[in-house]
């Protein structure tokens, strides 16, 4: 719901965007294998934490960075529109409300990772790359200097539009009468696109198989793999994760290091006993 103490002012000025936006071009900087770069992106958010909870409680505050150290793996340039538009409910939600704030970060990680790495790095980049190169192997100094211009000619303007239009387009979207259902309706939908996301990141990337073959006759092998992907494809994935995921829940996430090397043993002891393929 929409906080009824706040003011129509928007929070931040143009002053302030402009701040942020230099400082958020750190957002790529710090990378961890564990939350991606989490870390850039609270730092980008820090000034707008530090006007929004100043007279806020320290527990505020700290639920307030906790929020933004979570996963964040996506494509640098569409990153400026989330951080625009978590700014912008941030600011529009009360402290009942922020699960909207990951919600829509989940959901919107995924798509917007494909559409710049489809466009901006795959495409653009390719180009700008190819353009600096050939000049280059003619003996041009200015081919590296060139492909940077073209690259930041696009990408700049892009992050900039996305860090503005995202806050100050969704705080008025948000500051509308009908916003109440609005957040309602957007929250269920990101969290149905971010359980999407998630689902079809185990499907790619977890991968684990049975070994197991029993002979019943002449001719007759059962493959368990084989009648397991029959039944419901991908379960022993699926179930790896949910295990996975639980065990972190109920610790806090304070083992993941241990939760690795506990993986890699046992499945290698498994592997070699010849149950996992």
């Amino acid at each position: 719901m929409i906080d009824k103490n706040k003011t129509t002012e928007n929070l931040m000025t143009k002053k302030d965007l402009n701040k942020l936006f230099w400082r958020a071009q750190t957002l790529g900087v710090s990378g961890n294998a564990e939350r991606g770069g989490n870390l850039g992106y609270l730092y980008s958010m820090l000034p707008f934490l530090r006007k929004k909870y100043q007279n806020g409680t320290k527990e505020e505050r700290a639920a307030a960075m906790t929020r933004h150290l979570e996963y964040m793996v996506t494509h640098h340039v569409p990153q400026f529109l989330l951080l625009g538009s978590s700014m912008a409910l941030e600011e529009k939600t009360s402290e009942t409300e922020k699960d909207v704030v990951r919600n829509m970060k989940v959901s919107l990680m995924g798509p917007m990772a494909g559409l710049g790495d489809s466009i901006l790095s795959y495409t653009w980049l390719a180009i700008c790359g190819s353009i600096g190169a050939s000049l280059a192997m003619k003996g041009s100094l200015i081919g590296p200097i060139v492909m940077f211009l073209m690259i930041n000619a696009v990408w700049m303007p892009l992050k900039f539009l996305g860090v503005t239009m995202g806050y100050e387009k969704g705080v008025e979207l948000l500051s509308s009468p009908n916003s109440k259902g609005m957040i309602s309706r957007f929250s269920t939908a990101a969290n149905a696109m971010g359980t999407i996301v998630v689902a079809a990141l185990v499907v790619s990337n977890v991968k684990m198989s049975l070994g197991l073959e029993f002979t019943l006759g002449k001719d007759n092998v059962l493959n368990i793999q084989e009648m397991l992907d029959r039944i419901l494809p991908n379960l022993l994935p699926m179930l790896l994760t949910f295990g996975c995921y639980k065990f972190l829940k109920k610790t806090n996430g304070r083992h993941v290091v241990s939760l690795i090397i506990g993986l890699l043993v046992l499945g290698t002891l498994l592997y070699m006993g010849g149950i996992l393929a």
